[in-house]
């Protein structure tokens, strides 16, 4: 009995050395930079294993080491989710997206009104009618210097909503204030400014390499929008009432 108890008990241990024996090289790498992006990400690792469709825990399965040798596939899954590469989560890469600058500078390009405000307001446009694909010009013909007391951000500018697209989040009528400079976050609200510097106000579900995938709230199927027609996303910081 004695013996048949000590000979599970190496098996036991046999089992947990091969286990771990198998644990890839670069797990606890993997396992920070999953950790980092998460944070980055605003998002919880179930919440980022779901959007990347790989379950409903793998992300906390690799930080808990339930998962000791997650594949580059499963990895790039999550890395869209996370806006980063496989090989940033590998350790072989030192920043999260290995684009060529002419990539990435669309994505960080300020597209405030050049021309300055009175001191104490911001531009704000007042907006008609959407064009039939939802997105819209911003007509300097059609802006105003605004005093607002949500932002004091340098090159925020504020929009009227135009539609009930994105109700109840943003209604019909009000205001949102955008910051180009500030970062855009999966599952924030962004002005995407497309190409022919026409915009939307959409929520960011996920932005990838090729393309950047937006939402309305109406129920509406999210949008893929090729990442070439994308000049910017600016990021909405605050919205009220036009009094």
């Amino acid at each position: 009995m004695v013996i048949s108890k000590v000979r599970r008990g190496l098996g036991m241990k046999s089992r947990a050395d091969e286990k771990r024996a198998k644990a890839h090289p670069a797990l606890e790498t993997i396992k920070a930079r999953i950790a980092e992006r998460l944070v980055a990400a605003g998002l919880s690792g179930r919440e980022a294993s779901v959007r990347a469709k790989l379950g409903l825990t793998y992300a906390n399965d690799i930080l808990s080491g339930r998962s000791l040798n997650p594949t580059r596939e499963t990895l790039a899954k999550l890395g869209t989710v996370l806006d980063t590469d496989a090989d940033y989560f590998f350790g072989t890469q030192a920043s999260p997206r290995n684009l060529p600058p002419s990539n990435l500078l669309p994505m960080r390009e300020s597209a405030a009104p050049e021309a300055p405000s009175p001191a104490g307001t911001i531009p704000l446009f007042q907006i008609g009618l959407t064009d039939p694909d939802g997105f819209f010009p911003l007509r300097p013909d059609r802006r105003t210097a605004w005093t607002s007391s949500v932002t004091s951000s340098r090159d925020a500018y504020a929009i009227t909503v135009p539609d009930d697209c994105m109700a109840p989040r943003y209604r019909i009528g009000e205001v949102v204030l955008v910051s180009p400079s500030m970062p855009v976050v999966h599952g924030g609200f962004a002005l995407v400014r497309q190409t022919d510097d026409r915009v939307a106000i959409r929520q960011i579900v996920t932005i990838a390499t090729d393309k950047i995938t937006v939402r309305c709230l109406n129920g509406e199927a999210d949008i893929d929008i090729p990442r070439s027609q994308v000049k910017a996303l600016e990021r909405i910081i605050g919205s009220c009432e036009l009094v």
